[in-house]
């Protein structure tokens, strides 16, 4: 061993090499055991353990042949001499040995850490913690949406090396404009690189399955004394992607190409339907019909497909009321406390345009101080459910960061979700049919997708079908 310490030590540069060489290794070897073993929750560990260290572990090998050409190049004085290899050199074979001995060593954690760090960027830490500023709003909706088990890259990436390779170099601009703090703000969607969510999203979902009519229920809260309970029911009109006319899932059983009248989406200009039976209908929006033309040469014709209406399936921003809601429903804000929504949404006030990182402050000021408006009218609720009050202020404090994100200027009502009715009603009772004798709309009746909502309890609605 202190032949190769010697060796070395003989020059700098060598020496430099070798330590970066034998420290990152020995730290990466602890921490993918780590990782292993616990698995890592911060995403600057695995920035270290799986980005910084092996860039550090290939610059040490590097240094060690650019160190040996720096020297032959000093000692020939520009007529290199190539090192002599005598294995029957004592000094020689320890040399060779260690260096056999490291090469597997570091072969076998260099594998290691490429598999973890290639896992570690597809995971959920890594999308939505490491580049937090950009998507702590997306991150922050994904959490509390019905897909927060489901790992980012299942959705944005899918199944196979074709799509994976083409996200990560898609990828790297993005990298760039973070580094510089030049991305937009909001983010632009939808997103025009995106696989196709036929191939995605049926991985999991089969449109053709029969669903039928589902229990749609929301239970919402009155800013009275008692924060008084109200419960609103409607059927929805599932049906099938394999039953034509069946429901909301019945636009599958048909082909659908449209083309949007933005780049956005929010508007369609022309569509053509072909049904099963193979007969053909062409749709146009009066308002562009005159600059159809135009519009075909510089917006794409899309197949419809699940995300035109679930574009929001996991990234849904929902209003400061809702969230409210969805907390007291939840037990995290106490019903039992009088008044506690009234004051919420006193405190908050209405929450649609994007807040400023000035408003937001004064509002978390007035979120705070709904403790004094107990301390004055309720002194003895104040006093005794001190834990309930300061709980349920902290939860309001939280939903309430929850719908607004100043830094990307993103508000309730900056991406609409097409799966309700301001979806629907791009098409529906907007389009005309094209070569119809006389003027005919695709039918806006909301009866074909749901069910009239009623007052009270699902029983009610039940026992009138």
């Amino acid at each position: 061993m202190r032949t190769v310490l010697r060796w070395f030590a003989a020059r700098p540069l060598r020496l430099l090499g070798g330590f970066l060489v034998f420290i990152s290794t020995g730290l990466l070897v602890f921490l993918v055991l780590l990782d292993i073993a616990v698995g890592m929750g911060n995403p600057y560990i695995g920035i270290l353990a799986y980005m910084v260290l092996p860039g550090v572990l290939i610059l040490g090998l590097v240094l060690v042949p650019i160190d040996a050409w720096v020297q032959r190049r000093r000692v020939a004085r520009g007529k290199p001499t190539y090192p002599v290899v005598d294995l029957t050199d004592p000094t020689q074979r320890k040399i060779a040995g260690f260096f056999a001995v490291a090469s597997v060593v570091i072969l076998v954690v260099t594998t290691v850490v490429l598999y973890k760090s290639v896992e570690f960027m597809d995971s959920v830490t890594f999308c939505g913690k490491v580049c937090h500023r950009v998507m702590i709003p997306e991150y922050t909706a994904y959490l509390r949406s019905s897909h927060a088990s489901v790992d980012c890259v299942k959705c944005h990436i899918g199944p196979g090396a074709p799509w994976y390779v083409r996200s990560k170099l898609s990828g790297l601009p993005q990298v760039w404009h973070y580094l510089r703090g030049d991305y937009r703000r909001p983010l632009e969607t939808p997103l025009r690189a995106l696989r196709p969510s036929r191939e995605i999203c049926e991985n999991c979902h089969w449109t053709e399955r029969f669903y039928g009519s589902m229990l749609s229920t929301k239970i919402s809260h009155a800013q009275d004394r008692q924060n008084t309970r109200r419960v609103r029911s409607m059927l929805l009109r599932v049906g099938s992607g394999g039953v034509p006319g069946s429901g909301i899932h019945g636009h599958m059983a048909s082909t659908i190409y449209y083309i949007p009248a933005r780049w956005d989406r929010r508007e369609i200009a022309w569509l053509r339907v072909r049904k099963p039976d193979g007969s053909v209908r062409e749709y146009v929006n009066p308002t562009y019909q005159a600059r159809l033309a135009s519009i075909r040469q510089t917006e794409e014709q899309r197949l419809m497909d699940c995300i035109d209406c679930h574009n929001r399936a996991a990234h849904d921003f929902l209003p400061f009321e809702r969230l409210l809601d969805e907390a007291i429903n939840r037990g995290q804000v106490d019903a039992s406390l009088p008044f506690i929504k009234r004051e919420a949404m006193k405190a908050v006030g209405e929450v649609k345009d994007i807040p400023t990182a000035a408003q937001q402050a004064r509002v978390l000021k007035r979120i705070r101080d709904i403790r004094l408006f107990y301390e004055k009218e309720f002194p003895e609720i104040a006093r005794n459910r001190r834990a309930q009050l300061r709980r349920s202020i902290d939860t309001i404090e939280q939903i309430y960061l929850a719908s607004g994100f100043a830094h990307m200027r993103v508000g309730p009502e900056t991406y609409p979700n097409w799966a309700t009715h301001v979806g629907c009603f791009r098409c529906h009772g907007v389009m005309r049919e094209v070569g119809a004798s006389s003027p005919r709309y695709i039918s806006a009746n909301c009866e074909l997708c749901h069910s009239q909502q009623i007052e009270g309890a699902p029983t009610e609605l039940l026992a009138r079908f």
